[in-house]
């Protein structure tokens, strides 16, 4: 009977130990749970890039549109979408019955111009030369009269003023024969100008009908399918599109925003992706920047040539790229969304810590440190929201690779390195 009470104790003590155990767990636990909680990562060392970004297509360096020269039908196209084209070859024909006419007529002119020209078929200058000939002999019948007359006088035979006369009459026909003989020359230098000005405009003509084949300015591949035969052209009008497609040749053209252009420099590293080529990342530089942006979309042009090219290339080919500002192969970095509310937030023992570590290079996806938190330090990668300093918090802890790649662009599926 005494046992009893001393059992009943034991009992009521176990049960209050019981009760204090759960007390003092549910709290704890309750506390855990009441804690807000944060996902952090580690600060780790690493290549750290500073890059923008850009999309582009393939495109060649120039592309030449082949265009109709002169009105007219589009009586031949020998080429077709893909063929290869070399320099000079005549791709098709636009057809206008009006400059074959001008061509035969301007052929004509200059055929009769060139007769008419001759020394000796020309009519108009036979003519002159008939003339000359009589001329020639009227002038010889008064010089043998002159002379005649002078030998009469010297024996007094004749009268001075029989001799005068004759003297008159050799003045006579040499002035005749002279004003022919400048007539004639002046006769020659118009026939001859008539023959250049006959021979130009045959040569325009030719070279009007000439331009009704359409060539090849290049070596190269016609990039679209052409007008088709039979359909009438004006002047300008689009037949077909030719350019170089070999791998040199090609560019990606990158359309930069406006904001971004004045860090964009000749022969500056560009990190490139095809959706064609996918986890590929390619290497370039650029090679052009063009001065004016696009009105509608306020972007600039700017051409990026692979280093070396890749054969694999082919224009319409679309991708990303990433034109490198500045690289470290060893830094200390962190993902670019710990720097929030003006700070890095770390997590020690349990708590919330505000720290403001110098950043340097900065990109989409992670920032480099350059003082102020060492490897290993746990930053807070999750919105802080309202939470403050101080504040008790559970930890989610994250991968440090898998962090800085929760918003890294598609581009960079491999990790950069600095260059040269």
């Amino acid at each position: 009977m005494r046992r009893r009470p001393a059992q009943t104790l034991t009992r009521w003590v176990l049960w209050c130990a019981v009760g204090v155990a759960l007390v003092v767990g549910g709290a704890y636990l309750a506390l855990r749970i009441a804690r807000p909680l944060v996902t952090v990562t580690e600060a780790t060392e690493g290549p750290v890039v500073q890059a923008f970004y850009s999309t582009g297509t393939v495109e060649p360096v120039r592309e030449y549109p082949i265009k109709s020269n002169t009105a007219g039908i589009l009586t031949e196209v020998k080429v077709d979408k893909g063929d290869r084209v070399t320099k000079d070859q005549v791709l098709a024909v636009v057809t206008d019955p009006a400059l074959l006419y001008t061509r035969d007529r301007a052929r004509a002119e200059l055929n009769e111009k060139l007769a008419r020209a001759d020394e000796k078929a020309s009519p108009v200058l036979r003519e002159f030369d008939s003339k000359l000939v009589a001329a020639d002999e009227i002038l010889a019948i008064a010089q043998r009269e002159q002379k005649r007359m002078t030998d009469m006088i010297e024996r007094s035979a004749a009268a001075q003023q029989d001799f005068d006369r004759a003297l008159e009459r050799v003045k006579t026909a040499w002035s005749e024969v002279e004003s022919l003989k400048s007539a004639r020359a002046a006769k020659k230098l118009e026939l001859d100008r008539e023959v250049e000005v006959a021979r130009s405009a045959l040569n325009i003509a030719e070279w009007n009908v000439d331009q009704q084949s359409l060539k090849s300015p290049i070596e190269g591949v016609v990039l679209d399918r052409p007008t088709s035969v039979g359909t009438r052209l004006a002047i300008n009008d689009r037949v077909m599109r030719i350019a170089n497609v070999q791998p040199e040749n090609l560019v990606m053209r990158a359309a930069v925003d406006e904001e971004d252009i004045v860090r964009v420099r000749l022969d500056q590293v560009v990190r490139l992706t095809l959706y064609a080529l996918p986890g590929e990342v390619l290497t370039g530089k650029v090679t052009r920047v063009y001065d004016e942006a696009d009105p509608n979309r306020r972007t600039f042009e700017v051409d990026v040539q692979l280093v070396p090219p890749d054969k694999r290339l082919a224009p319409g080919m679309t991708g990303e790229l990433a034109f490198i500002v500045d690289a470290k192969d060893k830094a200390v970095v962190i993902p670019s969304q710990a720097v929030q509310n003006g700070g890095v937030w770390l997590v020690r023992e349990n708590k919330l810590v505000k720290a403001t570590p110098r950043i340097g290079l900065t990109s989409v996806e992670r920032v480099e440190v350059v003082s102020g938190l060492q490897p290993g330090d746990r930053v807070v990668i999750s919105p802080i929201g309202s939470l403050g300093e101080g504040q008790h918090v559970r930890a989610n802890w994250v991968d440090p690779v898998v962090a800085a790649g929760l918003n890294k662009p598609e581009i960079e599926e491999q990790p950069f390195k600095a260059f040269d």
